[in-house]
């Protein structure tokens, strides 16, 4: 039954100067009770509760905070950027890949990995399997009990479609999942969810479009770059992205279910 505590249709306004998915702060407050009532539920599971030991971890452990040795780039000398470290679950930790473990795609073939980021993300797999126990068994659980919790922080910086879009796929898989009762967060309506399907589909190309965007300039994951990089990277955003315009610009017949349809959508996800 539909709450009226928390009215599900509250959770598609949208605030000015953000991007469109992001929500208004009542959609936030809303999410994040029924955030708090979902995880509730789940933390009182014995598989979440057994995957849930305590680990100390390095939560920004990229490659522009792990220096190496001159002579023998396998010899870790240093590593920086501490102060967000901190123990947590440790499943909270189990999806992190650092930017030099993660594949990306082939910069010429599609459908195809590039070779070097390929193996690096495997052998990330498997140090991760033998070096650290407490994190390579909540790998391989299902993910699905863990997301809520891993995403319910993030609607200040994801938006609000992103952890919605948690929320209905764990009231979704809730009984695939073992879990007893129903789930509290209720399912959106036909018309709420294809609101919500677009909204999120506008997310998915905006992050893809920043882990493009780092990928090809060589930039950190956050887009930090060296401060004598500065102009140059910005000059080579500028220009990827009004090649990407003139792409959509072009496209005179885009598919239905396409994101970015005009410029105003591309400049929406900047």
């Amino acid at each position: 039954p539909r709450s009226t505590l928390f009215p599900y249709t509250t959770l598609f306004r949208s605030l000015h100067n953000r991007p469109r998915y992001h929500g208004s702060v009542e959609a936030h407050l809303r999410l994040l009770e029924y955030g708090r009532i979902v995880i509730q539920r789940l933390a009182g599971d014995p598989r979440v509760r057994g995957a849930a030991a305590p680990t100390f971890h390095h939560p920004d452990l990229h490659k522009r905070n792990v220096f190496v040795s001159n002579d023998d780039p396998a010899v870790i000398t240093g590593i920086i950027d501490w102060q967000s470290s901190s123990i947590e679950p440790a499943f909270w930790y189990a999806d992190e890949v650092p930017d030099f473990a993660s594949a990306v795609a082939h910069p010429s073939l599609e459908n195809q990995l590039e070779p070097n980021s390929e193996r690096c993300a495997k052998a990330f797999d498997v140090c991760t399997q033998f070096l650290v126990p407490k994190l390579s068994s909540p790998r391989l659980m299902d993910e699905a009990l863990f997301r809520p919790f891993r995403y319910c922080y993030r609607t200040w910086r994801d938006g609000a479609v992103a952890f919605r879009h948690e929320l209905i796929e764990t009231s979704r898989h809730w009984k695939e999942l073992g879990l007893a009762g129903s789930c509290p967060f209720p399912t959106p309506t036909p018309k709420e969810l294809a609101i919500h399907q677009k909204e999120y589909r506008m997310f998915e190309a905006a992050h893809d479009l920043r882990n493009n965007l780092s990928s090809l300039l060589n930039t950190a994951s956050d887009g930090w770059v060296p401060p004598e990089d500065w102009e140059a990277t910005k000059s080579a955003h500028r220009e990827m992205f009004e090649g990407m315009l003139q792409a959509v610009l072009t496209n005179e017949s885009p598919d239905d279910d396409e994101p970015i349809k005009d410029e105003g959508d591309l400049r929406a996800i900047r």
